[in-house]
């Protein structure tokens, strides 16, 4: 399975309720999804799986999925918010049909 380094992405707000958080994959990162989906599947640290939309901004240059569930689960876990420029680093494993597991990177 393939596994991508990806980071943490704010609008710039920081909202406490979640709102505005998601994940960057980056362009290389971009081409492990198939092109024209309008979502995935994703499992932050194996919990079930939730449906996350996908910009037509994402095939552009907003390089990013963005869901409150992530801000929630990154705002508990005490990942965010965070300081400008250190955004967190996590691990996304590319699954099968558009699922996508997403993991804290162990060090």
């Amino acid at each position: 399975m393939t596994k991508l380094k990806v980071s943490a992405w704010n609008d710039g707000k920081h909202n406490p309720n979640g709102n505005g958080y998601g994940i960057r994959v980056g362009n290389k990162g971009r081409e492990f999804f198939e092109k024209n989906i309008s979502d995935i599947k994703l499992s932050i640290e194996n919990s079930d799986f939730i449906k996350i939309k996908i910009t037509n901004g994402f095939w552009n240059k907003c390089t990013e999925f963005r869901d409150k569930r992530i801000g929630e689960w990154m705002i508990l876990n005490n990942i965010a918010p965070w300081k400008k420029g250190e955004n967190p680093k996590f691990n996304l494993t590319i699954l099968e049909n558009n699922k996508f597991l997403l993991e804290k990177l162990t060090k």
